[in-house]
């Protein structure tokens, strides 16, 4: 059955991306629900993700099954290299360890823009593909802007604003290995400029500061894609988006923007509520959007993969 579906597939997604130009997309996403997997495709190899859990399965069985997968896969695209990621439970430093140290890193094309991404070392590539058209969109309406983005993990939003036009930008992660791959995009791109500044700074923690002061730099335009959880050391507090998003943004609403200027506010937890209702919204003069389903790309089957919420003047 998972075999007869990956190949109608792999036959579809072909014939699409052809005709639409795109180079990296997502081929299966547990269609079948017997067969919980995930499948992405790379010019030089797959992701093939397990998101299997050990309720019904045991550690040997989970991976023996997983294997299985993976021959199946092969059989459909011979003679290309898979990279196998496997979600297990970490705690404390664990979860910032990559996974392996193989470093299959390339260079792919995303519209007329390159990315460097790697297929090995860590659960995600460097390029999030289900925010495709989100990036397009931010492209569109940035010339001539400022733009903030926070949590910008390797730039990519970045890169695009920087192509749009954005009089300048403010970039701001936790880990200076992100920022460094950031700037590489950015280099890459022939887009490398002062214009363009990326601080390496807990995210929650800079803005806190940078509220304070009276002649703080205020943007445009502020995309925020923040993770669900994290709890590094690096950080003064623990971050949850669910309890946590309220206050950052009003706070980027009320001290970080221009007159004029909109809010992008992005989260892949699946049980997400906006703890900030329109009414509160309309009496601060503002509006908000919900953009998720059409900011979804039509290969992503999952259409709760993220939320997109954009907060603009009325």
């Amino acid at each position: 059955m998972f075999e007869n579906r990956l190949k109608k597939l792999k036959k579809d997604r072909e014939k699409w991306s052809k005709k639409e130009n795109i180079f990296c997309y997502r081929v299966y996403s547990e269609d079948i629900p017997q067969i919980p997997v995930i499948l992405d495709f790379y010019p030089k190899g797959l992701v093939l993700f397990d998101k299997s859990s050990l309720r019904h399965q045991t550690e040997n069985e989970k991976e023996q099954r997983f294997l299985k997968i993976q021959e199946i896969v092969s059989s459909i695209y011979p003679n290309t290299p898979i990279f196998l990621k496997n979600r297990k439970k970490q705690k404390g430093k664990e979860q910032y360890i990559p996974l392996s140290r193989e470093s299959a890193t390339h260079w792919i094309f995303e519209s007329d823009l390159q990315f460097k991404v790697n297929l090995s070392d860590y659960l995600d590539t460097g390029l999030f593909l289900d925010h495709r058209i989100t990036r397009r969109w931010i492209r569109d309406r940035v010339k001539d802007k400022s733009f903030l983005n926070l949590f910008c993990y390797t730039g990519a939003f970045t890169v695009y604003a920087a192509k749009g036009g954005a009089s300048f930008s403010t970039s701001v992660d936790l880990s200076k290995t992100y920022l460094d791959w950031a700037n590489e995009n950015l280099s890459k791109n022939q887009l490398s400029s002062s214009k363009h500044q990326f601080i390496e700074a807990d995210v929650l923690f800079w803005l806190e500061q940078e509220s304070k002061k009276p002649n703080r730099t205020k943007y445009d335009i502020v995309f925020i894609d923040p993770p669900t959880f994290s709890n590094s050391k690096k950080m003064n507090e623990e971050w949850d988006v669910q309890s946590k998003h309220r206050n950052t943004v009003l706070l980027l609403l009320t001290r970080f923007l221009n007159e004029g200027g909109e809010i992008w506010f992005s989260t892949n937890f699946r049980q997400f509520k906006m703890e900030v209702p329109e009414t509160e919204w309309n009496a601060r003069g503002y509006s908000i959007e919900d953009l998720s389903e059409t900011s979804i790309p039509e290969d992503f089957r999952d259409k709760k993969i993220h939320r997109l919420y954009r907060i603009f003047p009325k």
